[in-house]
């Protein structure tokens, strides 16, 4: 699988089809994921890598973390099992605006 890479302050930002159906992902290696059905430069593009930067900004300062079945948050372990996240809110859908991780990644986007 090909994809090109790009940095936006520091952080590698990867274009690769997205398995899932999400638009983009932060992961762990510090790494923003992007669909390439996004054109780059709209403003759909740039409000995804506000808000995938600002995942990446939570890893980075250690605030957050996760795995294939887990989210760990602000020292706090959540099961994460068939697209649900076990959070501080409940039970809730991965991405769902509720968890606090989220939250705080879409006001971001506003910036």
């Amino acid at each position: 699988m090909a994809f090109k890479m790009k940095r936006s302050s520091g952080t590698p930002i990867l274009r690769q089809s997205m398995e899932d159906g999400s638009m983009g992902e932060a992961r762990m290696d510090g790494s923003i994921v992007i669909d390439p059905s996004i054109k780059k430069n709209s403003s759909l593009y740039k409000r995804i890598v506000k808000h995938e930067k600002a995942h990446i900004d939570q890893i980075r300062s250690g605030r957050a973390s996760y795995g294939d079945n887990y989210v760990q948050w602000e020292g706090k372990l959540y099961i994460r099992n068939n697209g649900y996240i076990y959070g501080p809110e409940g039970k809730l859908p991965e991405g769902h605006p509720n968890h606090p991780w989220e939250a705080e990644a879409i006001r971001a986007e506003k910036k």
